[in-house]
């Protein structure tokens, strides 16, 4: 038996055993760990590092695809410039990962882009990684039980990941335990992340009356009415609750301009017609910091921060 500790085409980037973070050893066909002694087959190209649930996610031929086209455009628009103002003297040395990826082409973009950025995700996506120019990158496990060693990023990414943890199976019906949950989320991504480090995390507000980004099919805007005080989506408030509980000091609200370019809905009457009032509106939300977790605000993009002083185990 090999071993060798697991790393990623000479990348610093250390792999663990999600179950106990002990260190993972190539067997063939599987990965083990002598310490708990886990075992973690290779399926399709990828070892299978999920502990606990996974998430059942539409793989149809059109969802994916328009994923990958939405992917792109968002990292073009929105990540790419976000992550070069954070770090204005350049990225060098800077470890990014995006927490449920998907398919995987933001982390291809970003790639591509000059970024040492990385992915992880646990839904049935992950079959779709072999259409991606830098595969050894992604990883198939679920987010409360990452393979990442302590302090591995500089910043981690979500686009919508809350409002699917504590849910009952894809609806919109939330779990009786679902902030517990969540917090388990929001700990293991404060674990991971190196003190000073950033995580932005995205979702329909909470406070907005409508969610109309989720219930409608491509090309088609849908209103679905969301009372504030159904908690499957997220306030500004809901996140500083939950990441102060595991060391991040503060939540910012930041500009959602740029993020959606409503390309799939303007293909219809119906999608040009509710997309451009939408985008004005986020250009009206961005303006100022006090109208972007307002209830004016129908998506909100939350950055917040580990504290300097929180060692890596949190």
């Amino acid at each position: 038996m090999a071993s060798a500790l697991l790393t990623v085409r000479g990348q610093a980037l250390r792999v663990v055993c999600p179950a106990c973070r002990g260190a993972l050893f190539d067997a063939g066909e599987v990965l083990t760990c002598n310490a708990c002694g886990s075992r973690y087959p290779k399926r399709g190209g990828f070892v299978d590092l999920v502990v606990g649930e996974r998430y059942d996610d539409d793989t149809t031929d059109g969802a994916v695809e328009n994923e990958e086209a939405t992917n792109r455009d968002t990292v073009e628009r929105y990540w790419i410039p976000l992550f070069r103002r954070l770090w204005p003297e350049g990225a060098k040395g800077r470890r990014i990962l995006s927490l449920g990826c998907g398919v995987g082409a933001d982390v291809e973009q970003l790639v591509a882009a000059g970024f040492d950025a990385y992915g992880i995700d646990n839904g049935k996506r992950v079959a779709h990684w072999w259409r991606r120019n830098c595969p050894e990158r992604l990883y198939c496990g679920n987010g409360k039980h990452m393979p990442f060693e302590d302090a591995s990023f500089d910043l981690m990414f979500c686009g919508c990941v809350f409002p699917h943890v504590g849910v009952v199976g894809t609806t919109f019906r939330t779990t009786a335990d679902y902030f517990e949950q969540r917090l388990a989320l929001a700990a293991e991504m404060a674990r991971v992340l190196r003190a000073g480090g950033r995580i932005v995390s995205c979702n329909p507000n909470r406070f907005f009356p409508f969610d109309i980004f989720h219930g409608h099919q491509a090309g088609k805007i849908t209103l679905r009415p969301t009372p504030p005080w159904h908690h499957l989506l997220l306030s500004r408030g809901d996140y500083l609750e939950m990441f102060r509980r595991v060391g991040c000091v503060r939540a910012v609200a930041l500009p959602v301009k740029g993020y959606w370019s409503f390309a799939n809905s303007r293909k219809t009457w119906r999608g040009r017609l509710l997309a451009a009032p939408v985008d004005l509106l986020f250009r009206l939300v961005s303006s100022t910091s006090i109208l972007r977790s307002s209830p004016l605000n129908p998506w909100l993009i939350v950055m917040l921060e580990k504290d300097s002083a929180v060692p890596a185990d949190g």
